[in-house]
Parts: structure tokens; sequence; C-alpha cells
């Protein structure tokens, strides 16, 4: 653990400076993007910047520093979106949902002018979706249809469970979270169209051109850029 975050610190300090000049702020979920905020506090880089959460626990851990959260009702357009992620390809195409924002992580990276990435080097993987299932978010309503289509397509599917609560997990958006293991031979562009085309699926785990930069940080404390596209 020492040594991710070391990592994790390197990664974060990187992406500070992307702050600067910049007013209307999205905020992933997760330890990482945590740890960005609280680095971000520290050195006075949030004063006077509109912030976007895309969960409560953002919101509230936003909240104990003295921060107010701008709802995307106000928000047309961020300038800056930061998040991490749970795996990263060397392509620069993630998976991500472990904390069950993924709709509304999708939603502010699709909509910010730059999206800036935060991962530690044991993050990076040669393949997405061996170590961690695909987080697809679901209507409630539509729970076992869901589960009967991805299973009739090769797929395993099982609703996640709650940990202190009976049944599935439910996002802030008010979805079911199902994790889902694609196909062997199916390529995951062709399974995430596949998976948004479904009745019923509200928004899937896989980001795979959600990013203009990646920042992987490493336990020796330096940092390299998996992905950096100028804007």
């Amino acid at each position: 653990m020492e040594e991710v975050q070391r990592a994790r610190l390197a990664a974060v300090t990187e992406a500070l400076k992307f702050l600067q000049g910049l007013e209307l702020i999205g905020l992933g979920t997760g330890s990482t993007t945590e740890l960005f905020i609280q680095k971000a506090h520290e050195r006075g880089l949030l004063k006077n910047k509109s912030l976007v959460t895309t969960s409560a626990k953002t919101a509230m851990f936003l909240a104990e520093l003295g921060y107010r959260d701008t709802s995307t009702l106000a928000v047309e357009k961020l300038d800056l979106y930061v998040d991490s992620a749970d795996e990263v390809d060397l392509e620069g195409r993630m998976l991500k949902g472990g904390g069950a924002a993924l709709t509304m992580e999708k939603l502010l990276a699709k909509h910010s002018k730059l999206r800036v990435f935060i991962v530690d080097e044991f993050k990076v993987v040669e393949k997405l979706c061996v170590k961690h299932p695909i987080p697809v978010e679901v209507i409630p309503n539509a729970l076992r249809m869901v589960l009967r289509d991805l299973r009739e397509l090769g797929a395993q599917a099982s609703p996640r469970e709650c940990n202190g609560k009976k049944g599935p997990v439910v996002s802030d958006v008010g979805g079911f979270i199902i994790d889902v293991i694609p196909p062997a031979n199916m390529e995951l562009e062709i399974f995430a169209k596949t998976l948004k085309s479904l009745s019923g699926v509200i928004e899937t785990g896989l980001f795979l051109d959600e990013a203009d930069i990646i920042i992987v940080g490493f336990r020796d404390g330096g940092v390299k850029y998996l992905k950096r596209i100028q804007k």
C-alpha cells in the first residue's frame, strides 16, 4: 500500500497543474480523486472555482473541506474533468465503475473541454477486463431482462451486492449495477456498443475514448503520460 500511495501522489501532484486558469471543474469518485482534491485544497488551488461532483461521496468530501457542490442542472460544459480509473490499457482505454458512479462520471467526461485521468502504475494492464468485470448500470425494472440478454450474448453477468445492506448496489442516479465478464471472442469496442444497445441499460464502465490525458504515477515518484492529446 505504501508503494501505491507514493505512485498515486506522484500522479496527483503532476495533475494539479491542469487546474491553473480554469474555473468549472468536474471531479470523479474514488480514493485517488479524493487525494487530488486534498492536495489541491492544501495548495489553495480550488479557491473561487465551481466544483461539480459525480457522487454523494465526493460531494461530502468536498463539504468537509468547506466547498459547495455545483449542480449539473446549472452546467452545460466543464472546463476540466479529473478522475481516476480501475484499469488502463496501453492504448489509453479505461475500465471504471468500481465505485458505482460510472454514469455521472461518463456524463461529466463527455461534457468537458479537457479530461485528465490519474492512475498509479498498478492500474496499467495489458488487457482490460481480465482482473475486473465491466460495471453496467441498468434501470431497476430491467434487471432480470438485461441479465438474460447478457447471458444470451455469451457474457457472464451478476448483480453487484451491497455491503451492509441487503440487495443490489444502487447508484447515485438510482440504477442497479451489474458486473459483466464479456465474451472472450468479442472486441471491447463492439461489446461496448452492444451493451448500450440493450433496452434497460443506462451506461457502462468502458471508457474507451473519454481521456485526453492519462498520467501514470510510479512508486519511485516519477510520472509518465500514457496519453496526451493537445487541445
